[in-house]
């Protein structure tokens, strides 16, 4: 998240955070240049001041040579909407915005560019558990419980995705069963997984909110 106010630093900040992200803040469009340059990022905001208006552009396209993270680009007027947007940026809101809106724009430009999925056969330890591909079994302490292959599929996709909320579309979009299973399934296995994970007492949620979908949430 680029900022440079610090007032609106820490509401953009709010936002991203209610919208389920992480977050990494910089003050200036040079520093998001040089994180952007070291490291993966999966959504870029960058909140412009009145001064960058005829530097849209050039920082936009900046940005596009080093990442293909979707860009929410809030900012005063509308003089350079159309070349903000024909340049790269994903979503445009004007400044001052609307937390809820920013909150809804940030959450559909994360659900059109998702991040890549755990591979099927990955060894992963995270929060005390163990997620072993060979065998579709989750380990923590001396608890195990064991998947077949379409539950261990699909909590790889939550897995990858953890703290963010997935559609039953997205859940398919990212390569659940494509072309077997319609959204119907999707929330039959989330209740399969839900009811082989609560014995287990995993240190995270499978969790189901109206209108957004399903989430693996980690404290």
């Amino acid at each position: 998240m680029i900022e440079a106010d610090e007032a609106y630093r820490a509401s953009i900040g709010a936002c991203v955070k209610l919208a389920g992200c992480d977050i990494e803040s910089v003050d200036s469009c040079d520093a998001a240049i040089a994180a952007l340059g070291s490291r993966p990022f999966e959504l870029v905001v960058w909140g412009a001041g009145a001064d960058d208006a005829e530097d849209h552009v050039r920082r936009i396209a900046e940005m596009r040579m080093l990442t293909e993270a979707p860009l929410v680009l809030i900012a005063e007027g509308l003089g350079t909407a159309r070349a903000d947007l024909e340049s790269g940026a994903d979503q445009r809101l004007p400044k001052p915005f609307v937390p809820g809106a920013l909150v809804g724009s940030i959450r559909a430009a994360l659900r059109k560019n998702p991040a890549p999925m755990v591979p099927p056969d990955t060894h992963v330890e995270t929060h005390g558990m163990v997620f072993d591909g060979g065998e579709r079994r989750l380990s923590l302490e001396d608890r195990h419980v064991d998947f077949t292959r379409r539950e261990w599929a699909l909590l790889l996709i939550l897995l990858s995705h953890s703290n963010r909320y997935l559609g039953a579309h997205d859940i398919l979009r990212l390569g659940w069963q494509t072309g077997k299973h319609g959204p119907e399934q999707v929330r039959i296995y989330v209740r399969r997984l839900r009811r082989k994970l609560e014995p287990v007492h995993p240190p995270c949620r499978l969790v189901s909110r109206r209108g957004q979908g399903y989430s693996l949430t980690f404290p």
